[in-house]
This record gives structure tokens, sequence and C-alpha cells, in this order.
């Protein structure tokens, strides 16, 4: 009889977290399977414990609350598989704090794994902003990989996973606490996949993800942008060697550098005459610059501290 338990990070967010957790008590657990809960605050001292003894006063489902100090992603989803472990989970599933799941998520995520004899499933996210967004604003694409699809990566705002990556018989796998600024996740699914885990995607089992206003602001969506950019090229210097990530990303921070600059030039002459457009073009062309200067500042060693301002609450 698997156990499962769901994890989930979280800081100074205590009305997102509610949401979440309504759902994940929610869940269908897959057949002759036990759900936990573990709830891994991440700061030097709680906020959560009204919102988490709410939900307990209405669930059968035990939710274990870890309080992690040290401030970092990695940090607390370390905390979260120790966690896990320590409740003997088989399987463990995690998704973030501003985000809520169907009650089939869990079983569309198992269900993938035994279909697929894989380790990891990971699905996608459906971004729904808490207002009207600005009209040059784009929510998070599916890439549109059918279920069953082999890939080399997942995110833990939607995944589930076999305790054989991170038990001392197994991988051993931890999130490298050196990645603070993003692009840990995305390390760990990649070592674990290096070692064998064989990781699939499952269209069906999508997660919604409330967007708040602040993060949809131009500083605050650029400002992820670069830090998405940055994490990942330097990443690649510390798994890859600096030579061989600059040679890997130097290509397309070029391309991305002439067709920002393009862009920005056809929005300042599209402007006047179609004001929207012209936004679009210089939102696309900054972008693009963005994403060329993050890759740049991340080979060189540069990172970024967006993780450390908090949206929503």
């Amino acid at each position: 009889m698997p156990h499962f338990t769901v994890a989930i990070c979280t800081a100074k967010r205590p009305a997102m977290l509610a949401r979440a957790l309504e759902s994940i008590v929610n869940l269908a657990v897959p057949d002759h399977g036990t759900l936990s809960v573990v709830v891994v605050e991440n700061d030097v001292k709680p906020s959560s414990d009204d919102v988490i003894e709410g939900i307990r006063a209405t669930t059968s489902v035990p939710i274990t609350h870890v309080l992690e100090p040290r401030i970092g992603i990695p940090y607390a989803r370390n905390r979260s598989l120790e966690a896990a472990l320590a409740e003997n989970a088989d399987w463990i599933a995690m998704l973030d704090d501003d985000e809520t799941a169907p009650p089939n998520w869990l079983t569309l995520l198992f269900d993938a794994c035994t279909a697929f004899n894989a380790d990891v499933a990971t699905g996608s996210v459906r971004q729904v902003p808490d207002i009207a967004p600005p009209h040059w604003w784009k929510p998070l694409s599916d890439l549109g990989k059918p279920t069953g699809f082999l890939r080399r990566d997942a995110y833990t705002n939607n995944v589930i996973f076999h305790s054989k990556l991170i038990t001392a018989s197994g991988f051993g796998l931890r999130f490298d606490d050196h990645l603070t600024f993003g692009a840990d996740d995305v390390d760990f699914f990649r070592r674990a996949h290096a070692k064998g885990a064989r990781i699939v995607t499952v269209a069906e089992a999508v997660v919604i993800e409330k967007v708040p206003a602040s993060r949809l602001s131009l500083d605050r969506v650029l400002k992820r942008t670069y830090m998405v950019a940055a994490a990942n090229a330097h990443l690649g210097v510390l798994r890859d060697g600096r030579l061989n990530a600059i040679a890997t990303r130097l290509p397309s921070i070029v391309r991305r550098s002439l067709i920002g600059v393009l862009l920005l030039i056809a929005g300042a002459l599209t402007w006047p005459a179609k004001k929207l457009a012209g936004e679009k073009f210089m939102f696309k062309g900054g972008s693009s610059l963005t994403k060329a200067w993050g890759s740049l500042c991340g080979l060189a060693g540069g990172t970024s501290r967006y993780y450390q301002s908090v949206d929503g609450g």
C-alpha cells in the first residue's frame, strides 16, 4: 500500500497557502494508497499556524508543519524531503503555495508513472491573474508534449517522484543549496535523469497558479525574465564549466540581442500610429534583451535576488 506525501514550501503567503492546502487535502488518492501533507515554512518564525490549524480541523489527512529558518528555496525543499522520508513516503509530490490542484491531480501523475514505468511525472501550470493583466502579458505556455513524452527535467511546481531519488539506498539526491537564486529544481531532476531516472510528461495534470497583481508589473516581469536566464546560465557554468557554457549560450545571446534591438525599433516606429501594437513590440524587445543580458551575467557568475521579494499573501 503506497504512501503519498505532498510537500509544499511557503513563506509569508498564508492566504495562498490556505487555498493550496484546501485543494491538497481533497485530492483523490490512488487505489490502496494513503496520503499525508508536509508544509515547510521558510522563515525565521511561523506565520501560517492559524491557516494550517484551520485546515486540520476540516480533514483527516495528516499535515506536518515544519519551520526552516535558513532562507532559501533549496533549504526549504530539502527540509520537505527529510520530512517526507520521516513519514515513510513511497512517492513525493510537490507544488507551489500559489497553486491549486484538481482532485484527480495525484492520480493522474501516479497513473502515468505506472503506465510508462517512470520514476518522475510532471504536469503543466495554467496561470490565472488576480486582476486584468496588461495587454502585453502572456501566461506561461504549455509546450504541448503528449502524456508519456520522455524528458530530462521537471519542476517542483507540478511533479511526483519515487522516493528512491532521495533515499540513501537509492540516488540520495538533494537540492543544491548553493542554488538559492533559482534553477535548483531543474538541476535536481537533471541529476536524477543522469542517474537513470525516467521522467515523463502528463499533459492532463494541470494545476492553477494565481498570479498576484504585483507580479504583473513590467518591472517584476522583466526581473523574473532576468532571474530565469541568469540562473540557467549560471547553472550551466557550475555543471559544464565556463567555456562549455559560453560556447553553448553565446549564439543565443547574440541572436536575442539583435532581435531585441530590432523589436524595440519596430515598436518605436509603430507606437505613434498603433499604440498597443507598438507596446507589444517594445515589450518583446525588452524581454529578448533581458534574456540576453541575464544569460551573459549568469555566465559571468551573476545571480538574481528575485526571490527575496514575496508576491501575494
